[in-house]
């Protein structure tokens, strides 16, 4: 009797958890709609007609990127106002998601690598640490830590 209870009870449980797990339908893609047009760009998508540039595709390189890494910093690191920055030069960079979530790209715009000394409380500098700092236009998306990062492809080399 007690192994016949047994079994009663494991088989109306599943039958609860898997009742209460939701369905979940995959959501339709909306493909472009083609209409050829007359002389020039057949088969170029509606509303798309003008080329990708460079520009376009990874927003405008950021100027300010000196004051914009400093003022994002003072907040993020120990005596950050007081630190040593070191910049590089902006390059064009692609961050993806990962193979994980399909390997898509997650972030594209511009990356400065920058090394910043913090001082002690003492006032001794210490050793600078590298950073990839990503940049969407003016404004700093993330700071990533050394020169390098497997979900990281830098444009321009």
């Amino acid at each position: 009797m007690n192994k016949t209870l047994k079994i009663i009870t494991i088989s109306t449980m599943m039958v609860l958890f898997t009742a209460c797990v939701p369905v979940v339908q995959p959501k339709p893609q909306l493909q472009p709609q083609l209409q050829p047009q007359v002389g020039i760009n057949i088969g170029v998508p509606i509303g798309n007609n003008t080329p990708i540039t460079q520009e376009s595709e990874y927003g405008k390189k950021p100027l300010n990127y000196a004051n914009s890494i400093r003022k994002y910093f003072t907040g993020k690191i120990a005596r950050g106002n007081l630190s040593q920055y070191k910049f590089g030069e902006p390059k064009r960079a692609y961050k993806k998601k990962g193979f994980a979530y399909g390997g898509d790209i997650s972030w594209r715009g511009w990356l400065v690598e920058t090394s910043i000394a913090t001082p002690t409380r003492t006032g001794r500098l210490l050793t600078p640490k590298p950073y990839m700092i990503l940049f969407s236009g003016e404004q700093v998306v993330e700071h990533i830590l050394g020169y390098s990062h497997k979900l990281i492809t830098k444009v321009d080399k």
